[in-house]
C-alpha cells in the first residue's frame, strides 16, 4: 500500500470515529438527576385522574359506586407502574448500549464496501473545475466544427449563387445558431431564387423579424401578408400577423387572429401550446375574455376544407397525412401537401367517374390557392349525375 493510500485510509478512519463519538454519546451519556423517571411521572397522572374523580362525585358527576371502582382501577394502574420502573430503565440502558454495538459495526463496514463498490481508489480526482473546463473545450470544439462546415457552405454559395437548396440550408443553420442578420442575408437569397413560394416569403420575414429583437418591421409584414394572400392556411403567416396587430395596440385584432388559427389547427399541432398561451397572455393584459370572440366565418371555412381534404375516406391525403405536413417547415409543408393532392389528381384519372373525388380534389386545390386548378376539377364533377 502506497503512503498516499495510507494517508486516505488513515483521515477516513478518523472521521468515522468522529462521527461515531458525536452521534453515540448521547445515547451512553448517563442520565442527569434533574429528569424524573418515566414511573414518577406516571404516578403524578394517576394522582390528578384521583382528584378528578373526587371532584366528579362532589358535583354527583359519578355515583358512590362508579366512584369507587375508577379509584380502585387508578391505584391498581399506580402500583404497575411503581412495581415496573426498574425492568423499563434497565432495557432503555441495554437498547442503547446494543444501538452504539450496531452503529460501530456498521457504519464503518458500510461505508468501506460502498467505497470499494462504487469508487475509483486508483483512479486521479477530477476536479469540478476541471470537469466544466473540459465540458467546455468539448463544447468549443463542436462549435468550431460547425463555425468551419457554415464557413465552407458560405464560400461554396459565393462561387454558385444559384444553389437554392444550399442558401435554404445555410439561412436555417444560421437562424438556429441565434445568428439573425446572417440569417436575413441568407434568406434574402432564397427569396430571390423562390419568390413566388409562401414558405419562403414567411420564413425571410420570420429571419427579419427575429433579427428586429421581435418586433416585426414593415417588410416582414409585407411578406407575412403576401405568404397569407398565397396560402390562407399558412399557421406561421397567421400567427405573426396576429403579434404585428398586437404590437400595434390593436389586442382585440391579435386575438382574433390567433383564435382563427387555433380554431383551423389540427389536435397535436405543433404551435397550439404557445399560440393559446399568447391568447391567454393578451387576455390577461387587456381584461378580454376569450369567448366573446368567435372564429371568424372564413377561418371556419377553411377548417371545414382542411378536415375534408384530410378526411379518411378520401383516396388521398389522410388527417395523419395532414397533421405531419402542417408540423413541418413550411416549403416542406406545401410540398408534401402538393404532392399528396396530386396522388389524388392521379387516381381521378384512373376513375373519372368518381364525382366525390373531383369535389375532394376541387377543395384541395382552393386550400391551395390554385384557382384554375380547382375550377377544372368543379367543372368535372358538374358533368357527373
Amino acid at each position: 500500500m502506497s503512503a498516499e493510500e495510507i494517508q486516505l485510509w488513515g483521515i477516513a478512519a478518523v472521521l468515522v470515529l468522529s462521527v461515531l463519538v458525536i452521534m453515540g454519546w448521547p445515547l451512553v451519556k448517563p442520565r442527569s438527576g434533574e429528569n424524573a423517571p418515566r414511573e414518577d411521572y406516571d404516578i403524578n397522572v394517576y394522582k390528578d385522574q384521583l382528584l378528578e374523580i373526587e371532584a366528579d362525585l362532589e358535583r354527583g358527576l359519578l355515583s358512590a359506586e362508579q366512584g369507587k371502582a375508577a379509584r380502585t382501577e387508578i391505584k391498581r394502574r399506580m402500583l404497575a407502574a411503581a412495581d415496573g420502573g426498574d425492568v423499563v430503565s434497565e432495557q432503555g440502558a441495554g437498547s442503547n448500549v446494543l444501538m452504539v454495538a450496531i452503529m460501530t459495526l456498521s457504519i464503518p463496514v458500510g461505508a468501506v464496501l460502498l467505497y470499494l463498490s462504487i469508487g475509483s481508489p486508483n483512479q486521479p480526482d477530477q476536479p469540478l473545475a476541471g470537469r466544466d473546463t473540459r465540458a467546455l473545450a468539448a463544447q468549443k470544439e463542436e462549435d468550431m466544427k460547425i463555425n468551419r462546415s457554415v464557413a465552407k457552405l458560405a464560400e461554396h454559395l459565393q462561387k454558385t449563387p444559384d444553389d437554392l437548396r444550399g442558401w435554404t440550408l445555410l439561412a436555417r443553420t444560421y437562424l438556429s445558431l441565434g445568428r439573425y442578420q446572417d440569417s436575413v442575408n441568407a434568406y434574402a437569397e432564397v427569396y430571390r431564387l423562390d419568390n413566388t413560394n409562401p414558405g419562403a416569403a414567411v420564413d425571410y420575414a420570420e429571419a427579419l423579424t427575429l433579427a428586429a429583437q421581435s418586433k416585426i418591421p414593415k417588410q416582414a409584414h409585407a411578406l407575412f401578408e403576401k405568404a397569407l394572400a398565397a396560402d390562407r392556411t399558412d399557421p406561421k403567416a397567421r400567427y405573426y400577423l396576429g403579434m404585428y396587430k398586437a404590437q400595434q395596440d390593436d389586442v382585440r385584432g391579435a386575438m382574433q387572429a390567433w383564435i382563427d388559427l387555433a380554431t383551423m389547427s389540427p389536435a397535436g399541432a405543433p404551435w397550439l401550446n404557445i399560440l393559446n398561451q399568447q391568447i391567454a397572455r393578451a387576455a390577461k393584459d387587456s381584461g378580454i375574455d376569450p369567448a366573446s370572440i368567435m372564429p371568424s366565418a372564413e377561418a371556419q371555412a377553411l377548417a371545414k376544407e382542411i378536415e375534408q381534404v384530410a378526411s379518411p375516406d378520401a383516396p388521398g391525403p389522410s388527417n395523419a397525412d395532414v397533421k405531419a405536413a402542417l408540423g413541418m417547415s413550411e416549403g416542406d409543408r406545401n410540398q408534401m401537401i402538393r404532392t399528396m393532392v396530386e396522388r389524388l389528381a392521379g387516381k381521378m384519372q384512373d376513375d373519372p367517374t368518381n364525382k366525390d373525388g373531383w369535389i375532394r380534389l376541387e377543395r384541395a386545390y382552393r386550400v391551395l390557392g390554385e384557382t384554375a386548378k380547382a375550377d377544372a376539377a368543379a367543372a368535372r364533377a358538374a358533368k357527373l349525375p
